[in-house]
């Protein structure tokens, strides 16, 4: 009920007369002679005060949503630039629902909840240090810690020529390979989107996919890293059929000599990147090959090790 009080910053008593504000609305006036909080509220507009800092948790809402819709300035950039800052606000906004308790609860490969964000943070830094981005001050919490660098490395991305997409950095894994960096960011959503899983399985919340076009960029990421993770040298080329709403078909030479496809492998394009992820168990994982079948197993279990957990 105050908005017809407010006038370039000033209240009712300095923009008219006879209990009137913008407008004329003689209603208003009487409403807040009765209502105390609205009372209130425009005695305030006379009076300013020192600034207020909003609550944390307000703040970080606010900054979210605004991350979330800014756009990268190059649409190459964008492309790889907006799957990840739409990951981030996700993850932010789960771990800002987090209790102390499920901080500390138990979760495989990183000990506790708080134990994982630690790890993806000192995933994303290896991107973040490359892109010149300070690191967070140690005494932050966790969970800032984590949202305030990936924050700065999506500012300094977005903020970047699309040339620099193609230049060479450090991908996370205990392969300890090196990809340009267009492969790190996707790496960076792919990450990103799996402990979110994560924290939803341990909280009893259904699993979320991204968009079905960040999935498909996710699965091209893992398929072009691939033949890095088969061992010795092969001249085979294999054909991946990834199905679902963005799948589609690709042939996959496993060495620069290859020559001939060997192998067909068909399957769901989310199982595949939760394959890809380390989530599922390549014994278990559901798949149909035609050709040699030891090649499509080998492929399977070279997937399964090419996530961030190393």
């Amino acid at each position: 009920m105050t908005d017809a009080y407010l006038y370039d910053g000033q209240g009712q008593s300095e923009q008219g007369q006879s209990g009137q504000g913008q407008g004329g609305h003689d209603g208003y006036g009487e409403h807040v002679r009765a209502c105390p909080a609205c009372s209130a509220a425009v005695a305030l507009l006379g009076w300013p005060g020192p600034a207020v800092a909003p609550p944390d948790r307000l703040r970080e809402a606010v900054l979210s949503g605004a991350r979330r819709r800014r756009a990268p300035a190059e649409p190459l950039v964008a492309e790889v630039a907006a799957p990840y800052a739409e990951q981030v606000a996700l993850m932010d906004d789960l771990l800002a629902g987090l209790t102390a308790a499920q901080w500390e609860a138990p979760i495989a490969r990183h000990g506790t909840v708080r134990g994982m964000i630690e790890h993806l943070a000192a995933n994303d830094a290896r991107v973040a240090v490359f892109m010149g981005v300070p690191g967070p001050a140690a005494a932050l919490p966790a969970h800032r810690r984590w949202r305030t660098q990936a924050g700065s490395l999506l500012e300094r991305v977005s903020a970047g020529r699309e040339a620099l997409l193609g230049a060479e950095v450090e991908l996370a894994g205990a392969r300890r390979e090196r990809g340009p960096l267009r492969h790190a960011l996707v790496q960076r959503t792919f990450e990103t989107w799996t402990h979110a899983d994560d924290i939803r399985a341990l909280t009893d919340r259904p699993a979320a996919p991204p968009p079905d076009r960040h999935v498909r960029m996710i699965a091209e990421f893992g398929l072009a890293v691939l033949p890095g993770a088969v061992r010795g040298k092969r001249r085979d080329a294999a054909t991946f059929v990834l199905t679902g709403a963005a799948g589609g078909t690709w042939t996959v030479p496993l060495s620069p000599a290859a020559d001939r496809v060997t192998v067909l492998i068909s399957a769901d394009l989310v199982a595949f990147c939760r394959l890809l992820a380390g989530r599922w168990p390549p014994g278990s994982f559901p798949y149909a090959a035609e050709g040699d079948p030891a090649l499509a197993r080998e492929l399977v279990r070279a997937a399964a090790t090419l996530g961030c957990d190393g």
